[in-house]
This record gives structure tokens, sequence and C-alpha cells, in this order.
């Protein structure tokens, strides 16, 4: 990644407004093919689907006809490790989950576990980091990982709603391989998390009607 000029003083920003919530920067493109590039991105909000991959549904005047860029907006998912939080609510707020491994899933994840557990997202276009993405991978994925990963976030967090992700990812259907799942849900409960429905109602009313 390459941090653009002021990048970090609009995300400080928000963490001294509010010090449960994450501010993310808008990702500019590096193209793979060109390093000396540099593509400006527009200020899209981040989702995901039942089958709970993410992906940018749109700009955020789609989703908010007020909004005028480059106000900060609020976003109901995180595309990845691109962030910035206090320690102390990261400490606070459960990390990532240690049992997930690779990659897949822990965005997702922390993005679900932030909102209902107490704090919020914050998409801050004035802070912009260019990202560099490769024609090809440059580290080895695991489907099989990637899907453990993904029960794992399913068995704690869409508890109440498990038959929409399981048609979506018929691979949920076995639980067996997940590992131990009792301290995320003892962190669900200690932090007294909000219900999945107050978050389709108050976060992300988009994906009850989505497939």
């Amino acid at each position: 990644c390459l941090a653009n000029r002021h990048w970090l003083e609009p995300l400080l920003e928000q963490l001294v407004a509010e010090p449960t919530r994450i501010a993310v920067p808008v990702i500019d493109v590096i193209p793979g093919d060109d390093k000396l590039g540099y593509k400006y991105a527009p200020s899209d909000w981040g989702g995901f689907k039942w089958n709970l991959n993410f992906h940018w549904p749109g700009g955020a005047k789609n989703r908010n006809q007020s909004y005028h860029d480059p106000d900060p907006f609020a976003m109901p998912a995180l595309s990845g490790g691109l962030l910035a939080i206090r320690r102390d609510w990261w400490d606070t707020s459960g990390m990532y989950d240690a049992g997930m491994y690779e990659w897949g899933s822990e965005h997702v994840e922390m993005s679900v576990r932030t909102w209902r557990c107490g704090g919020s997202i914050m998409a801050v276009p004035c802070s912009r980091v260019g990202h560099f993405f490769r024609s090809t991978g440059n580290y080895t994925r695991h489907p099989d990982v990637e899907l453990r990963n993904k029960k794992r976030l399913a068995a704690v967090w869409f508890t109440d709603y498990m038959d929409r992700v399981v048609n979506a990812t018929p691979g949920l259907t076995d639980m067996s391989d997940i590992g131990d799942v009792s301290g995320r849900v003892e962190l669900r409960e200690r932090l007294q998390c909000k219900s999945m429905d107050w978050y389709l109602d108050n976060v992300y009313p988009e994906l009850r009607s989505s497939e």
C-alpha cells in the first residue's frame, strides 16, 4: 500500500470524536501492471451478501441522497485490514478471531461484531491509501480454510439467520470442523451485543432483501 498525503489526520479525528469507532480510508487503485500509476477510487460503501462474501454495492450518495462528498459516511462492512482503531477498543471488542486461519471472513466478522457490540464504522474520503492490486496473487489461498472461517463467522454471529446463510453457501451445513467458538460466544454475551435483527434494521437494511 501507498499512503497518500495527509491520510492519517482525518482517521484520527474520527477516533477522537468516537473512541469505539473504526475509521477507514478510501482505497485507491495502484494497477498491477503499472506500479507508478495511481487511480482515485469513488466514495463507495462496503457490504456483504448472504454468502458472507464482501462486495462494494455502490456509492455513498446512492445510499443516502443527502450525502455530500467528501464527508465521512457510515458503512456496514470493512473491505479488509486498512483501518484505524484505538488500541483499547481493539482489545475490548475482541480483536480478530484467533480461530480463523490464513485469509477470509475476518473483515466481515469484525464488521458485524463492531456494529452489534457498541461500535461503528466510518469511511473517510479525505483519507486516501493506494492499494497495489496484483494481476496474480502472491500467496496461496486454501478454499477449505476460507470455508472454515466462514463457518465460524456464521456460527457466532448469524445464528438467527443460518437458513439464509446456508441457502447461499451450501457448504456451511457441516459445522464439525470449526473448532471451539465458545470464547467468541462468551465475548458476544459479555459485550451485550445487539441482535442481528438490530443490525439489519439500523445498519444494513439492504441485506434483508438481497439474495
